[in-house]
């Protein structure tokens, strides 16, 4: 049989789908001319299909070989190298084609998105360009050209690209795709939305479309649809390790560790070089309190991308929590030197708030409590203020000072000190009412108020101790056992020993500065410690949580809520009706609690003796409250959350827009 006969028949078989009898018919045709060009480029395009792609490469090469003007062996080539990630020799065989045929538009789109990939943009950009000139009616050409422009972050010119894609053919799944990108890099993350949302009903099995989707939802802060999106995405494209990072990082916002773990550990099999995801792991490890693990992954980012700020903060929170305070000091200024402001703005017209934060530990915890929606953020790490940003302070409506820690404000003080001379907007919660909620202040703060039990602590310095020891430290104090010290700037129960005795003194671990605290009984009558968080907005209280535990030392986290019915129904009654679950009086007690801290927002944790009064663990700006997942066993929390949100929203707003405080 004639060679051309065989190839014919191969041919059909090839596309008839009939694998093995297509490669039998090729392999005999080039037995009978081992050089015959057609031959080969038949059989070399069989083999890239089949993935093979050696042999396939193998094949082409001696096509173009034998036939340097063969321009279709060359562009195959070119989309084999290219699919390999070959991207300079690819780039140089899209060249040979177009040489050979200069109209060829699949050249010209593969130069132009070969180049996009390989990061040389300018060149990538020209392409494109002359590509949509030269091919104004072909939707690749204007796919290729939004890719490329938004690629050089023209995000207004990748949109208008897309558009006239989608113009010529509405059903184009990737044009669509290209114009959800664009849109979210414009700020549009409803176009966004809409346009992915379009891609998806063109072609429903898409996982980009279904991750640029999920995208769109996160910056619309529709957090749960944007998981549902991002999960649908990773079951579509389990190979994806960047599906998995989002999906993680999403898991982490909505505070469910284990699943951000687990999608977070997967996207790191998949791609172990991937700086992000080693940084977002570090982040939700010591979130958890797992510091050994945060360190790991923190320093392992940095070795990936000494630029990255994330872990530098991550690990400079974990040294500083060890007493490394030199090295955290210098992964502080790695992670704000020259980069000291985190804009976020609202997703409708309002104002913005300007928040002077410190790079330590004890800022106040907004970012469930200052909603998105209508409240821009300006997060400022004063502490890096340049002399011409404190001279122009970043624009800003009102003034929120989120350095709620009075024991780590020292960095903060000077630079404060100089904006706040010349500050124009309301300041709330001043630094002044900030500094009066510390530890051995607060006593003194609370004093005489009727129904309030505020245990006497102290400040043991360093210096102090050194000189008299510990126990003649707690002794001219004025204090004697029972007592809680801990050290200074801790949180959490870190480093909180309960001392019953004098002698016991002589054991207890120093270091720094410590506060001893009275230890005053407060376990209930069955048995029980009973520690409630009220959160105050623009002084006025509001219920956020009750934690119930066997043991003195109690926090949420670690009393066993999750698994105690009938304390999360108590704690649900405190929530719905706290005169009712402490009693009228104790309510007006914490109330006049918020009243003299005099700040804008605070929280006070508590308990409530068996004769009624209020005993105070503490008081001050650093308090958490967040939302809990819609469909978890704390949802019912939410409403009080709402609650404490809505007042917050509607105090900035009127510092915003008049300067003066609002009461509901």
């Amino acid at each position: 049989m004639a060679v051309a006969s065989v190839l014919a028949e191969a041919l059909e078989s090839h596309r008839a789908g009939r694998a093995d009898e297509a490669e039998r018919l090729y392999r005999q045709a080039l037995a009978e001319q081992p050089a015959d060009p057609t031959a080969l480029y038949l059989y070399g395009l069989f083999n890239f299909e089949a993935g093979r792609s050696d042999a396939a490469a193998a094949l082409l090469h001696r096509v173009v070989g034998l036939r340097p003007d063969h321009a279709q062996a060359r562009l195959t080539l070119a989309q084999l190298r290219h699919w390999r990630g070959e991207h300079e020799a690819a780039a140089a065989d899209y060249r040979r084609a177009l040489a050979l045929e200069p109209h060829r538009a699949d050249a010209a789109i593969g130069l132009a998105n070969v180049l996009r990939e390989a990061g040389q943009i300018g060149l990538a950009l020209a392409e494109g360009e002359a590509v949509a000139a030269q091919f104004p009616k072909l939707v690749e050409a204007w796919v290729a050209l939004g890719a490329v422009r938004l690629a050089a972050r023209d995000a207004e010119g990748a949109a208008a690209a897309y558009e006239a894609a989608v113009a010529l053919d509405p059903q184009h799944a990737i044009a669509r795709l290209g114009l959800a990108g664009a849109r979210l890099a414009l700020g549009d993350a409803s176009g966004a939305g809409r346009a992915a949302e379009t891609a998806l009903a063109i072609e429903p099995a898409s996982a980009d479309a279904w991750f640029v989707l999920g995208a769109a939802l996160r910056a619309q802060l529709r957090t749960e649809a944007a998981v549902q999106a991002l999960e649908q995405a990773a079951a579509l494209a389990p190979e994806r390790a960047t599906i998995r990072l989002d999906l993680g990082g999403l898991y982490a916002e909505q505070g469910r560790a284990p699943e951000a773990e687990a999608s977070l550990l997967v996207a790191l099999a998949l791609d172990p070089s991937s700086a992000a995801t080693h940084a977002s792991l570090s982040a939700v490890y010591l979130r958890a309190g797992r510091e050994g693990e945060a360190e790991r992954h923190a320093r392992a980012a940095i070795v990936l991308d000494p630029d990255m700020a994330e872990p530098h903060q991550t690990l400079a929170s974990v040294l500083a929590a060890q007493g490394w305070a030199a090295e955290a000091r210098r992964h502080r200024d790695a992670a704000y030197r020259g980069r000291n402001l985190f804009v976020e703005p609202a997703l409708e017209p309002g104002p913005t708030v300007l928040m002077p934060i410190t790079a330590e530990a004890g800022n106040t915890p907004l970012r469930d409590v200052m909603p998105r929606r209508r409240i821009g953020r300006a997060r400022w790490v004063i502490e890096y203020a340049t002399a011409a940003q404190i001279a122009q302070p970043p624009p800003h409506d009102v003034v929120f000072n989120a350095i709620g820690d009075p024991d780590l404000a020292g960095p903060t003080a000077a630079p404060m000190r100089r904006f706040l001379r010349g500050a124009r907007r309301p300041i709330l919660n001043a630094p002044a009412g900030v500094a009066a909620t510390r530890r051995d202040r607060l006593p003194t703060l609370l004093s005489g108020l009727p129904g309030v039990v505020t245990p006497p602590a102290a400040r043991l310095t360093a210096r102090v101790m050194a000189r008299w020891g510990l126990a003649g430290a707690v002794r001219r104090a004025g204090l004697r056992p029972p007592l809680l010290l801990r050290p200074v700037g801790s949180h959490g129960g870190r480093g909180l020993v309960r001392i019953e005795s004098m002698a016991e003194l002589a054991n207890a671990p120093l270091g720094g500065d410590l506060y001893a605290t009275a230890f005053h009984e407060y376990r209930s009558a069955d048995g029980a410690y009973r520690k409630y968080r009220v959160i105050f907005v623009d002084r006025c209280a509001y219920p956020y949580h009750l934690a119930i535990s066997r043991e003195w030392l109690v926090h949420y986290l670690s009393a066993g809520m999750a698994n105690d019915a009938d304390g999360r129904a108590e704690e649900a009654r405190f929530l719905a009706d706290p005169d009712g679950a402490v009693g009228a009086a104790a309510v007006e007690a914490v109330r006049a609690i918020g009243r003299r801290l005099d700040l804008d927002y605070a929280g006070v944790d508590f308990s409530v003796l068996d004769d009624g009064r209020v005993l105070v663990f503490e008081a001050n700006a650093t308090m958490l409250a967040h939302e809990e997942a819609p469909d978890g066993l704390f949802a019912y929390k939410n409403p009080a959350v709402a609650a404490i949100t809505t007042a917050f929203e509607r105090m900035l707003i009127a510092a915003a827009t008049t300067g003066e405080r609002v009461s509901p």
